[in-house]
C-alpha cells in the first residue's frame, strides 16, 4: 500500500478532544464485566490498512501502510519497503525486485508513543499500567469499547477503541500529551491471516553482508586531545567506520584510506547479529550491506573537507562540525 497523507476523518479524531466532547453510550451489563487489560492482551490476528496522523504545536503529518499480525509475527508494507519479523527480534527487509532479504534489520520498536505507529498490545506488558472501560462508541459501523490506559507517573492520555464484532480488535488508538497528539486507525480489515504472509518467501535468498572487526589497537585524538569514548571498525576491504562519543557533536565517518577520502556515514551502517546498531553496543564484530563500497557523492562538501592524510598506521582528517572549526581527528593503530 502506498505511503500517503491521512484522510480527513483521522485528522478529525486528532482534533476531537479540542473541538467537541466525545459522546459515549453506556456499557451493557456484559461489557461492564469485561476485563479491559485482557482485551488489550488478547488481540486477534488481523490484516489491515493502518493510517496515522501526528499533530504537534506548529506542524503535523502522517502516512499509511498495510500491516499484518499473527501471533508474535508481523508484516509491515508500503510502496517503498516491506518488513517481516517477530516481536523483540531483528526484522527482515524484503527486496522483491531480486527476491532477496536482509535479516539484520534492527528490532522494530512497537511500543506506544506519540511519534510513529505502534502495537497497542505492548501496553499489556508494561509494569504499573492500568486500564479502565469508559463507554462505547460506533466507529465505521463497529460498536467499540473505549478503554483508557494510564502509565504510572506519565502526563499523557492513551485511549484505545476495541471493536466488539472484530474480536475486540483495537480499531483506533490515540495518544495525547503536551505538545503532541497521535492517532492511528485500521480499515479494510480481515481476521484471516495466511501464515505465509508473515514469513520470508521460500524462494528469497539472503543478501550479502560484509563482516567488520573492531580495531582494538586504535587510539583517537580529537582537537589534539585523546578521546576516551570512541569506536573504530575496519571492513574486509580496509574502510574504517568511526565515531566519537565524547565530542559535543560528532556524526559517524566512513574513511576510505585507499582513496584518501572521508565521508559522513549512516548511523545504521553497521549492525550486530542481533540487529543492534554497533555504536549502541560493546561488541567487537559487526555486519553491513555491501553498498557502502561505492563512494557516495557529496557535492555540497568542500573538497578539502573530504581529504584524508594516510600513513601505514594512521589516518588524519577534519571533523564535519562547523561549530568546532572543523577540528582535526587522528586515528593511530
Amino acid at each position: 500500500m502506498k505511503s500517503a497523507q491521512p484522510s480527513e476523518p483521522i485528522k478529525e479524531i486528532v482534533e476531537q478532544k479540542k473541538n467537541a466532547p466525545e459522546v459515549l453510550t453506556p456499557l451493557t451489563d456484559e461489557e461492564r464485566a469485561i476485563n479491559a487489560g485482557d482485551v488489550i492482551l488478547n488481540q486477534p490476528d488481523f490484516v489491515a490498512d493502518l493510517t496515522y496522523f501526528r499533530s504537534e504545536v506548529v506542524s503535523g503529518g502522517g502516512g499509511s501502510m498495510r500491516i499484518a499480525r499473527k501471533g508474535n509475527r508481523y508484516r509491515e508494507e508500503s510502496e517503498y519497503w516491506t518488513f517481516i519479523g517477530a516481536s523483540g527480534k531483528p526484522a527482515s527487509r524484503l527486496f522483491p525486485e531480486n527476491k532477496t532479504y536482509d535479516d539484520l534489520e534492527p528490532v522494530h520498536n512497537h511500543s506506544v508513543n506519540c511519534s510513529f505507529p505502534f502495537d497497542p498490545k505492548t501496553l499489556a506488558f508494561e509494569p504499573g499500567i492500568t486500564f479502565k472501560l469508559l463507554g462505547a462508541v460506533i466507529i465505521d459501523g463497529h460498536r467499540s469499547l473505549k478503554i483508557r490506559a494510564r502509565r504510572k507517573a506519565k502526563s499523557e492520555e492513551i485511549y484505545l477503541y476495541a471493536a466488539r464484532d472484530l474480536n475486540n480488535l483495537n480499531l483506533v488508538a490515540q495518544v495525547i500529551k503536551p505538545g503532541c497528539r497521535f492517532v492511528q486507525r485500521l480499515s479494510n480489515i480481515s481476521l484471516e491471516v495466511p501464515s505465509n504472509l508473515v514469513e520470508i518467501p521460500h524462494d528469497y535468498k539472503p543478501v550479502e553482508h560484509d563482516r567488520w572487526t573492531k580495531v582494538e589497537t586504535a587510539k583517537l585524538t580529537y582537537k589534539g586531545k585523546p578521546s576516551k569514548d570512541y569506536g573504530v571498525f575496519r571492513s574486509p576491504h580496509g574502510e574504517l567506520f568511526v565515531w566519537i562519543e565524547d565530542a559535543r557533536y560528532q556524526p559517524e565517518y566512513l574513511v576510505r584510506p585507499q582513496e584518501a577520502r572521508v565521508e559522513i556515514a549512516f548511523h545504521g551502517l553497521l549492525v550486530t547479529k542481533s540487529g543492534k546498531y554497533i555504536r549502541q553496543t560493546k561488541e567487537t564484530e559487526a555486519f553491513s550491506l555491501t553498498d557502502y563500497r561505492n563512494r557516495k557523492r557529496e557535492e555540497y562538501e568542500p573538497e578539502e573537507s573530504k581529504r584524508v592524510t594516510v600513513t601505514p598506521n594512521s589516518v588524519k582528517f577534519r571533523s564535519s562540525d562547523y561549530k568546532e572549526d572543523r577540528a582535526m581527528i587522528e586515528i593511530l593503530w
